[in-house]
C-alpha cells in the first residue's frame, strides 16, 4: 500500500483499507488505522503478527503488546487479535502503533477464524488458480516507515528493505500460465527492471516454494519478493535474477522428486526467459511445508540446483544423500518459530555439507521469512565463500596447532589467505588451484615427517572437500 503521514481526521474512518501516519504519540513514531466495510457484519476482528518479543535480550521471555514497543523488540510474539469498533455505516476501525517494514494482518468476520478475510481495499493480488475460502490464509501487508529516533534499533531499521522505493526502478511480475497434464495452472514470475529477453548474459533463477494454507501468491505479495529485489538491486547488494514461484499441489510426487516441477516448470521457464538452464546458476528455497518440499528435493537430487534454502521447517536433509557436498545449503527459521531446525542438526550436517544457519527476529510468519530472503539473495546467493570462509579459517586455525615451525606454518596460512581472496572474488578456478597447492604442500610435510598421519589427513580432507564442491561446477 502507499504511505500517507496526515493527522488523523473523521473522515479517515470512512475511508476503507489501512493509512500510516506520523504519530508523535506512538512508541514506534507511527500509528496505523486500518477500516473494513462491511455492512452486514456483526462483529470483526482485527488480526496481525505484530506481537513483539525481545530480539536484544534473549532471556526475556515476556510477549509485549505493539503499544509496549521500546528499542531492542521486534515482531513475532505471534498474533495480536482485538475487536474492531463498530464506527456505524458499515465501517469498522481500529489502530495500532506498528513498526518499521513489512506488516501481515486479516480479518475474522462474525468470528469466524476458520475463513481469513482479505482486506478488500488492500488485498494481495492472489494467482487466478490459487487457493479459496477457508484453504487459504489471506495476508494483508501494511508498510510501515523506520523513526530513527523513536524505533532506535538497527535490526528494524534493516527491515526497511522491505518498503517500496518510488525513486527506483522496478521489475514487473504477474502470474503466468502454463499446461501441466490436461490443466492450465500458472506461476508466478518476477523480471528484474530492464529485464532483456536477448541479453548475452542469462538471468539466474530463485524458485521460491510456499508454506501450508498458502500457494504461489505467497512470496509475490506477503513475502514483499519484487519490493525486496528491486531495493537490493538498487543498492548493487545482489545479483540479477528471474524469481519463479510455483504451487505445491502440481509439483508431482515427494517420492518421485516432484516431477512436474522437474520436468515442466524448470524446462517452461528456461524455454520461456532468458535463464540460465545451469544448475549452479538456480536457487531453491521453501518456507515450513515449502521447507519440507525443498529438503524432500535435496535428498532426491542435491544438484539439481545450485543453492538451497530450507527455512522453518526442521532439518532433514540426509548427510548421505549423494553428492550433498556438493550445493551450498542455507537453513534457517526465527528465533521464536516452532519450525526452527535444530542447530545440533545442522552442525552434523555441515561435518558433510556446505550449510550455514541464520536464525532471525521471528515466529512462524513472514517476520521471519521475508528476513530469510533479503538474508539469502543478498549474503549467500551465487557466493561460495559465504559457505567456504568458515572452512578456510578452521583450516588455519588447525594449521597453527600443529607442531609446524613458525615459517611452516607461515607458508600454509599464506596459501589459505589467497585462497580466501580468490574465492570471495568468486575465482573459483584460481581457488581450486590454491586448494591443491595447499593439499601438495601438506602431502609435501607428511612425506618429511613434520606433520602426524592424522594432522595431514585433516587438512588434505577440508581442503579436498572445497576443491570437490568447486570443481563439480566448474
Amino acid at each position: 500500500m502507499g504511505l500517507s503521514q496526515s493527522t488523523m481526521s473523521a473522515e479517515a474512518a470512512e475511508t476503507p483499507g489501512p493509512r500510516v501516519f506520523a504519530d508523535p504519540s506512538s512508541p514506534t513514531g507511527y500509528t496505523a488505522r486500518f477500516v473494513y466495510y462491511n455492512p452486514t457484519a456483526t462483529s470483526v476482528r482485527f488480526v496481525a503478527d505484530i506481537l513483539l518479543r525481545n530480539w536484544a535480550d534473549p532471556s526475556d521471555p515476556t510477549v509485549y503488546q505493539p503499544q509496549q514497543y521500546k528499542p531492542g523488540l521486534m515482531r513475532g510474539g505471534g498474533a495480536y487479535n482485538v475487536q474492531m469498533t463498530n464506527a456505524g455505516d458499515g465501517y469498522w476501525v481500529t489502530e495500532v502503533p506498528l513498526a518499521a517494514g513489512a506488516n501481515q494482518y486479516w480479518f475474522y468476520v462474525n468470528n469466524d477464524t476458520s475463513l481469513w478475510v482479505a482486506d478488500p481495499a488492500n488485498s494481495p493480488r492472489f494467482a487466478p488458480d490459487g487457493l479459496t475460502g477457508t484453504a487459504r490464509r489471506a495476508f494483508n501487508m501494511v508498510n510501515v516507515p523506520y523513526d530513527p529516533v523513536k524505533q532506535n534499533y538497527a535490526p528494524l531499521a534493516a527491515r526497511t528493505i522491505e518498503n517500496p522505493r518510488p525513486d527506483i526502478k522496478h521489475g514487473s511480475w504477474s502470474y503466468v500460465p502454463l499446461q501441466i497434464g490436461t490443466a492450465t495452472r500458472t506461476i508466478g514470475v518476477y523480471l528484474p527492471p530492464d529485464y532483456r529477453a536477448q541479453r548475452g548474459k542469462p538471468y539466474k533463477t530463485i524458485y521460491m516454494q510456499h508454506g501450508g494454507g498458502q500457494d504461489q501468491s505467497d512470496w509475490m505479495t506477503m513475502g514483499d519478493v519484487p519490493t525486496i529485489m528491486d531495493n537490493l538491486l538498487a543498492d548493487r547488494a545482489t545479483e540479477e535474477a528471474v524469481v519463479i514461484t510455483t504451487n505445491t499441489n502440481y509439483l508431482g510426487a515427494a517420492n518421485q522428486g516432484y516431477p512436474n516441477l522437474r520436468n515442466v516448470v524448470i524446462p517452461f521457464v528456461e524455454s520461456n526467459y532468458n535463464v540460465s538452464t545451469r544448475a549452479i546458476d538456480r536457487a531453491f528455497a521453501g518456507l515450513s511445508a515449502g521447507s519440507a518440499v525443498t529438503q524432500n528435493l535435496i535428498n532426491f537430487d542435491a544438484t539439481k540446483f545450485g543453492y538451497w534454502g530450507p527455512w522453518s521447517g526442521g532439518a532433514s536433509v540426509r548427510a548421505t544423500t549423494p553428492d550433498v557436498d556438493k550445493p551450498y545449503i542455507l537453513y534457517g527459521g526465527g528465533r521464536w518459530d516452532f519450525g526452527l531446525p535444530n542447530a545440533n542438526t545442522v552442525t552434523a550436517l555441515d561435518a558433510t555439507a556446505f550449510v550455514e544457519n541464520e536464525v532471525v527476529a521471528g515466529a512462524h510468519d513472514f517476520n521471519a521469512w521475508n528476513q530469510l530472503f533479503t538474508i539469502f539473495a543478498r549474503d549467500y546467493l551465487w557466493q561460495p565463500h559465504a559457505f567456504m570462509a568458515d572452512k578456510i579459517a578452521a583450516l588455519d586455525t588447525a594449521v597453527g596447532a600443529t607442531g609446524l615451525d613458525r615459517r611452516e606454518k607461515r607458508d600454509l596460512s599464506t596459501q589459505l589467505r589467497k585462497v580466501d581472496q580468490a574465492l570471495s572474488r568468486d575465482k573459483s578456478e584460481q581457488t581450486v588451484a590454491l586448494l591443491q597447492g595447499f593439499v601438495d604442500e601438506v602431502d609435501a610435510l607428511h612425506d618429511g615427517r613434520q606433520l602426524t598421519d592424522a594432522q595431514a589427513a585433516a587438512l588434505m580432507a577440508g581442503a579436498q572437500k572445497m576443491i570437490s564442491s568447486l570443481s563439480f561446477w566448474l
